[in-house]
């Protein structure tokens, strides 16, 4: 097996939505300038970077992060590669044609490639995902949906008025789980993976920074489940 990190580091300055303050560190002691040893602090906002949002962030009363059981955030999953232009949605039949369809219980993980514009300011006007894709989700089983985009709503320069997270509202409203800002999942599309996406248990956080990683079979060898989802005809971007 071979595990693929999906996280993106936590930088001073490091790219954010504008309305979160901007991410600082500070060097509390320092080797080089005498101390025994090197002690540092962050300041970050629980939504910059790769990280997976709580029922919270959205749900008045919702599970908090670190009340969220820590099976819900390793489990089998679909990577499906999808090609959309910013402001496009992503649809379920783009999904489909991107990936095996998650069966029930199945994590889904959405593989745009809009990582590699991470430190660009063309990382903010990116594709979202359909609120009917939100929707067919929740309809599916699929308890946790994965993203590298930095939201899976629509960029912030695209939002009209009352604009209220449709799929924000949708997926965490029903207990689905939601990770931004992964990197790396388009080497993975197509394939099903063992992701493991454990965030930091901050208590009542509306969200959670998350080391998120991919476990995989060596190249060129199958992934559990592919010969199934072969057989069984799905996979071949017709709706289930």
């Amino acid at each position: 097996m071979t595990l693929v990190d999906l996280t993106h580091p936590l930088w001073a300055g490091m790219p954010k939505i504008p309305i979160l303050p901007e991410v600082e560190r500070h060097q509390i002691t320092s080797i080089a300038e005498g101390a025994p040893m090197d002690i540092s602090s962050i300041t970050l906002a629980l939504h910059v970077g790769t990280h997976v949002d709580a029922p919270s962030h959205v749900v008045a009363g919702g599970a908090a992060i670190d009340e969220i059981p820590v099976e819900r955030f390793s489990g089998r999953a679909v990577v499906s590669r999808v090609d959309r232009r910013p402001g496009e949605e992503i649809t379920v039949e783009d999904v489909l044609a991107g990936g095996p369809a998650p069966e029930p219980g199945e994590f889904l993980l959405v593989a745009t490639g809009w990582d590699d514009r991470f430190t660009s300011p063309e990382y903010g006007d990116h594709p979202s995902l359909a609120p009917e894709l939100a929707e067919w989700a929740v309809e599916r089983g699929v308890p946790f949906v994965g993203v590298d985009l930095i939201t899976p709503d629509l960029p912030v320069h695209r939002r009209g008025p009352g604009f209220d997270f449709p799929v924000h509202r949708t997926l965490l409203g029903n207990d689905v789980l939601i990770a931004e800002n992964l990197t790396g999942l388009a080497a993975l599309g197509g394939r099903r993976v063992r992701l493991l996406a454990f965030p930091l248990a901050i208590r009542g956080g509306d969200a959670g920074p998350a080391r998120v990683l991919a476990e995989t079979e060596e190249p060129g060898t199958e992934e559990p489940g592919t010969a199934e989802t072969e057989k069984s005809g799905t996979g071949t971007g017709e709706t289930p």
